[in-house]
């Protein structure tokens, strides 16, 4: 594992984008589906994304980038989807939070490429 995100600037971006969901929590008060899940896939886009800029490791990210795509499928399979605003905010910073996420995934590749006789689980 190495310790060194490769761009924190993006890794705060997340955090920001985490702890945005997060808060929208108190802005949803009709669908308890949507207050619910703002603030648990929030605050846990927070945690992955904290721990990234204190120990970085591919993990976070996949964790990330899992979490946002739930966020952007979460308000049509929870059954808030009708509602613009809680909608909205979720499919929107999910799809910065995955952007994101899918970034610096490929920018550790590229950085610690795999060699043929080197698996993932080495890594």
């Amino acid at each position: 594992m190495k310790s060194e995100v490769p761009s924190k600037g993006l890794e705060w971006t997340n955090l920001i984008l985490g702890a945005g969901l997060a808060c929208a929590t108190f802005l949803f008060t009709d669908p308890p589906a949507a207050a619910w899940n703002a603030g648990i896939v929030g605050t846990l886009m927070v945690c992955c994304s904290a721990m990234a800029l204190y120990r970085y490791g591919a993990w976070t990210e996949w964790s990330n980038l899992t979490l946002a795509c739930w966020a952007v499928v979460a308000p049509f399979l929870l059954g808030f989807g009708s509602i613009a605003t809680p909608m909205w905010a979720h499919v929107l910073i999910g799809l910065c939070a995955a952007t994101i996420a899918t970034m610096q995934l490929l920018a550790d590749r590229k950085v610690h490429p795999l060699s043929s006789t080197q698996t993932i689980d080495s890594k």
